[in-house]
């Protein structure tokens, strides 16, 4: 018996220090990837030079098929049943019985579905305690962190959610309807699972579109209103010129045409 538990321990601890680049959707659903590999630099004379600029990329893994990283860098993939991670240096995190609870609340308690007709009881008891409330019209205004507050009502009913910050990727998301497929739970993207609810939710054209407000109304039977505004009402200028001129920010590009981003997200329930 000595010897079997001495086998299992040793495998645990392997598997624990597992090393690859490479991760394998072995589920039956699609995964969500996202590479993330940061500027390289290499030294010349007394000059730092940059090799590779920081890159991004987000992808769908199907299942049983594989991703390999480019360079060194990170890798997540995950879905309603795991979250796998190839670090930095290469080792292997994934979620456990004990971490695949938190891994769905943190992407759960971004779905607006599952607030319908709830309470401040239901809110706390599955996606955690708020941080910080306090009175407001009869009610209360409480913050729940990673830019998700709740306004409840006089009965403690869910009436109005407010996205920004964090969810909508620090206002980064283009201004336009198809970036509320987009938001993000705490920093990564919102998981496959959630945004299918949330593309069965907003299939229709908003109800508003105009350069200083989206909105969509009568989305379900409990979501009254969702409105989107840009962001701050202004458009950032870059430093770089062009033909006597200050380019526009565009995230982190320069563009010759200005361009809007979500800074807020609002959902209000009957």
């Amino acid at each position: 018996m000595k010897w079997l538990i001495n086998i299992l321990i040793i495998s645990c601890f392997l598997q624990a220090n597992e090393l690859s680049d490479t991760i394998t959707n072995n589920t039956k659903v699609d995964m969500l990837c996202v590479e993330s590999y940061p500027s390289v630099y290499k030294k010349e004379g007394q000059k730092n030079v940059k090799v590779f600029d920081s890159e991004k990329y987000i992808n769908t893994l199907k299942p049983n098929k594989s991703i390999k990283k480019k360079r060194e860098g990170t890798l997540n993939c995950y879905n309603e049943f795991k979250d796998i991670t190839s670090s930095k240096d290469n080792r292997i995190f994934q979620t456990n019985e004990r971490t695949i609870e938190s891994h769905l609340i943190s992407h759960n308690k971004y779905n607006l579905t599952l607030y319908e007709n709830k309470t401040r009881d239901f809110v706390e008891k599955n996606f955690g305690i708020a941080q910080r409330c306090a009175p407001y019209k009869d009610g209360k205004y409480c913050n729940y962190g990673y830019g998700l507050d709740i306004l409840f009502d006089t009965h403690n009913k869910v009436k109005t959610l407010y996205l920004y910050e964090n969810t909508v990727h620090r206002g980064e998301l283009p201004f336009e309807p198809e970036s509320i497929l987009k938001l993000y739970s705490n920093s990564k993207p919102l998981g496959l699972w959630v945004v299918k609810d949330y593309k069965k939710l907003f299939s229709k054209k908003p109800t508003l579109k105009t350069n200083s407000l989206i909105m969509w109304e009568n989305l379900s039977k409990h979501i009254k209103r969702v409105t989107m505004i840009p962001k701050n009402g202004y458009y950032p200028l870059s430093y770089t010129v062009k033909d006597g001129h200050n380019l526009y920010k565009n995230g982190y590009e320069d563009s010759a045409k200005p361009m809007d981003y979500v800074q807020a997200i609002q959902v209000e329930y009957r």
